[in-house]
């Protein structure tokens, strides 16, 4: 279950939906009805067509995983949902309409691993998760959270947390979560990343499509591996010494206009700073594990750089400089001139090299 912002624009890339069945398991998936409409206006319409039958009838009380998606399901209480407590490990609700999560029900899955909340109506969180002291991964992205719920001191088991997608303009709440090693608060409304220093063990953040202005708060990460802030508001690259394990940096659409502040972080395999306002390649011949290097869409007016910054990197296999004044204003030699100074190079732009 995974939810990440890695498209070109640092939009939100939908999940895909499960598609299989493990033994001691049951889905149920209605066929779509009209597409949902996300305009806030329309939520108290929605929630009251929801369908809360117990679909769940049929399956047994050792059942282990459910799965309801897309079923208009409103509230939990017609699913007689902790009859599965002693058993259920992974609990599905995608695409409903939930707007509440009853603590006298939650109370009783204590065996719950993975609980799944992508795309409901959920306004609050609360302590409904207080007893599942097993919980490893939460996703209750595309929601309607205003904040990070204060309960989840209560669930320090928890790994893997998404928030994709809601309307929460401060990072706290997180500081027990010391065993967190992914956290997603992509598309929200964040403008300062704070807060982060209990997490020594997160290995991903991603932070995308925020108003974010500045890289500060992340000294503490020592096994940090990916941080991606696309289509923020940061304009200098800065702040990033303690990310000693660093291996990817996404930095697209933003407003950075130089490369630098990368002295420390050697171990980076992928740097994205396309869409930006560069004007040179400068300051990353050190990378030496370089592989995937993306600068589309910048102020680069020509390629005489590249030698002296990449040529010596030998796992650089992907570069990306189309839509620079470098590739524009030479068309016909472009590709050609790269191919020259990189052969290593086995992916220039979107095209493979022969």
């Amino acid at each position: 279950m995974q939810t990440n912002l890695t498209n070109g624009e640092g939009a939100i890339t939908p999940k895909e939906s499960p598609t299989t069945v493990v033994e001691k398991s049951a889905r149920v998936v209605l066929p779509a009805d009209e597409p949902v409409d996300t305009d806030e206006e329309a939520e108290e319409e929605e929630v009251a067509e929801g369908d809360d039958g117990d679909f769940l009838v049929d399956f047994p009380d050792n059942t282990e995983e459910l799965e309801l998606i897309h079923s208009r399901i409103g509230a939990l209480s017609n699913l007689r949902l902790p009859r599965f407590g002693p058993y259920l490990k992974k609990l599905c609700l995608r695409q409903n309409v939930i707007t509440y999560l009853d603590p006298e029900i939650m109370d009783e899955l204590v065996e719950l691993e993975e609980l799944d909340l992508y795309d409901n109506k959920v306004k609050t969180v609360g302590y409904s998760l207080r007893k599942m002291k097993k919980l490893k991964v939460l996703d209750v992205s595309f929601n309607l959270l205003k904040s990070v719920p204060e309960g989840l001191a209560e669930v320090p088991t928890l790994k893997t947390v998404f928030f994709v997608q809601n309307k929460i303009s401060k990072i706290n709440n997180l500081e027990p979560l010391v065993n967190l090693t992914s956290l997603e608060l992509g598309g929200n409304r964040l403008r300062k990343i704070e807060n982060l220093d209990a997490l020594v063990n997160l290995e991903e953040l991603w932070l995308g499509k925020n108003k974010i202005t500045m890289l500060e708060n992340l000294g503490t990460l020592k096994k940090l591996r990916i941080l991606a802030l696309q289509s923020n508001r940061i304009t200098k690259i800065e702040n990033l010494e303690g990310l000693e394990s660093l291996e990817e940096l996404y930095l697209s659409h933003n407003g950075v206009k130089k490369l630098e502040g990368l002295e420390q972080n050697t171990t980076l395999k992928t740097l994205d700073v396309g869409s930006n306002f560069i004007e040179a390649i400068e300051n990353i011949a050190h990378l030496s594990h370089l592989e995937e290097f993306w600068a589309n869409g910048n102020k680069i007016p020509n390629l005489l750089s590249l030698e002296l910054q990449l040529s010596h990197i030998k796992t650089l296999e992907t570069i990306y400089l189309e839509g620079n004044p470098c590739q524009m204003d030479d068309m016909a030699g472009y590709r050609r001139k790269i191919i020259l100074t990189l052969p290593q190079l086995k992916q220039i732009d979107a095209t493979y090299v022969r």
